[in-house]
C-alpha cells in the first residue's frame, strides 16, 4: 500500500470523525476497521445514544458536549441526515450512595449544576413534586430530584458513523474493512502497520480500536477493562404518550431501591410506541474479552432486568423484550477518558477508554486528534485526559 499521512485505526465513533477532519484538511489518510463499519461488535450500535451538555462525569468534558453538539449539526446540514433529537436529558440521582461512571452519585449531581452554571447549558434543577408532575412514567419517591438539561437528547449511532464515512470518503479519505490491525512498528522513519500479511505505512498513527485498544497500545493493559453491556426494548402498556418524541432521554441511579445495584437509562420510542422503548441498567462490574463475549441474551436475563430495573421504576413498560442486543463498554478508573501519545512513540496517537459514555463527545475528540496528529493545538483542552493524569488519580 502507498504512504499516508496519517492512518487510523478503528473507524467507530471516534476514528470515523478522525478520518473526516483529517481528509476535510486535505491529508492523505486511510483508515483501517476490522469489520465493517457501523457494524454491531463494539460500542457504536443499537439505534441510539445519549446526549448531553452538562456533564456529571466531570465539568472539563462539557466543553467537549458543546463541541460536539455543534458538529453534529453541521455533519446535518452536509449530508442531510437525521442525527440528532435535541429532546432533553433528565438526570435522577440515587438517594442511596450509588455511583455513575465512576463518579458518585452525589457528586454527579453536583459536576452537573457546575457545569451548567459555568458553561451556560440551558437546564433547571427540579424539585420532587416538579418531577412528578412533569414525568409521571417514572416512579420517584418521596424526595427524589432531578436535573433536566434541555441541550441533550439523543444520537442515531450508527447513522452517525455512516455519515462521517461518506463524508470522509467524499474529500478523499481511503477506508480498508475486514482487516485486522496486528502490529505497528518503526521502518526506514515510517510508522509501518502489519494487517492481515500486508503492510500500510505513515507518518502518524490514530489508534481508536475501542475494546480491542490494549493489543496495540500496552500502557493500556493494566488501566481498563471491557464489560458486557446489554440494551432492551421493552413492550409499552400504558400511556404511551409518556414515552413519546417530546420525552426526553433519561439517567436514573435507583441503587440501593428494592434490588437495584446500578444506573438504568432509557429513550422515547422511535416511529411507534409499537417498535418499544429501549432501556438498560449499566454493568460495570466483571471483565469480558470483546472476542468472545456472550452475543446471545437469554430469557431468564431479560426477565431479571425486568423484575429489578424496570416493573419498580417504569410500570407503563411491560415484560414482554421485543429485541435486544450486547455492546461494549471499555472502561477506565473514575469513569475517565484515555487520550494521549504512546509513551514509546509519539506520532501514535490514542483515544480510549471512553468508559460508557463516550459517543456523545466523539466528533469533538475525533477533531481534537486529527489538530494533534497535524501537529496543531486541538480546539478542546484535552490535558485532563492524558495517561499520566490517570495514573496520578488512580495509581496501579
Amino acid at each position: 500500500m502507498a504512504q499516508f499521512d496519517v492512518i487510523v485505526i478503528g473507524c467507530g465513533a471516534v476514528g470515523s470523525a478522525a478520518l473526516l477532519h483529517l481528509a476535510k484538511a486535505g491529508k492523505r489518510v486511510l483508515g483501517i476497521d476490522r469489520f465493517q463499519p457501523p457494524h454491531k461488535f463494539g460500542s457504536t450500535h443499537g439505534e441510539t445514544r445519549i446526549t448531553r451538555a452538562a456533564i456529571g462525569e466531570g465539568v472539563d468534558y462539557t466543553p467537549l458536549a458543546q463541541r460536539s453538539h455543534v458538529l453534529w449539526r453541521e455533519l446535518e446540514r452536509e449530508t442531510g441526515a437525521r442525527l440528532f433529537e435535541q429532546c432533553g436529558c433528565l438526570f435522577i440521582p440515587s438517594q442511596d450512595g450509588g455511583e455513575v461512571h465512576g463518579v458518585s452519585s452525589a457528586q454527579f449531581f453536583a459536576n452537573i449544576e457546575t457545569a451548567a452554571r459555568l458553561h451556560g447549558v440551558d437546564g433547571e434543577t427540579l424539585s420532587s413534586e416538579q418531577l412528578r408532575a412533569a414525568f409521571p412514567a417514572f416512579a420517584t419517591a418521596a424526595n427524589d430530584r432531578a436535573f433536566l438539561d434541555r441541550e441533550g437528547g439523543y444520537l442515531m449511532v450508527e447513522d452517525c458513523v455512516r455519515a462521517e464515512l461518506a463524508v470522509a470518503a467524499r474529500h478523499g479519505a481511503e477506508l480498508v474493512t475486514g482487516r485486522r490491525v496486528t502490529a505497528f512498528r518503526r521502518a526506514a522513519g515510517a510508522l509501518v502497520v502489519t494487517l492481515d500479511g500486508a503492510t500500510a505505512s505513515a507518518d502518524t498513527l490514530i489508534v481508536t480500536t475501542g475494546p480491542w485498544i490494549t493489543e496495540l497500545i500496552a500502557p493500556l493493559r493494566r488501566r481498563v477493562n471491557v464489560t458486557r453491556q446489554v440494551l432492551y426494548w421493552f413492550e409499552v402498556l400504558s400511556h404511551p404518550e409518556r414515552f413519546g418524541p417530546d420525552a426526553p432521554v433519561f439517567i436514573w441511579d435507583v441503587t440501593g431501591r428494592d434490588r437495584a445495584a446500578s444506573d438504568i437509562y432509557g429513550f422515547p420510542w422511535l416511529g411507534s410506541p409499537d417498535n418499544g422503548v429501549k432501556i438498560a441498567n449499566e454493568v460495570l462490574t466483571g471483565e469480558t474479552d470483546p472476542d468472545d463475549v456472550a452475543r446471545e441474551v437469554t430469557p431468564d436475563e431479560i426477565a431479571a432486568t425486568y423484575e429489578t430495573y424496570v416493573r419498580p421504576f417504569v410500570p407503563d413498560l411491560g415484560p414482554r423484550c421485543l429485541r435486544s442486543e450486547v455492546c461494549l463498554y471499555t472502561n477506565a478508573p473514575g469513569g475517565r477518558f484515555i487520550i494521549d501519545r504512546d509513551p514509546g512513540d509519539a506520532d501514535v496517537i490514542y483515544a480510549s477508554a471512553c468508559s460508557g459514555h463516550g459517543f456523545k463527545h466523539s466528533p469533538a475528540v475525533g477533531e481534537a486528534l486529527a489538530a494533534m496528529a497535524r501537529g496543531e493545538t486541538p480546539r478542546v483542552d484535552l490535558s485532563g485526559f492524558t495517561l499520566d493524569r490517570l495514573a496520578a488519580a488512580d495509581p496501579a
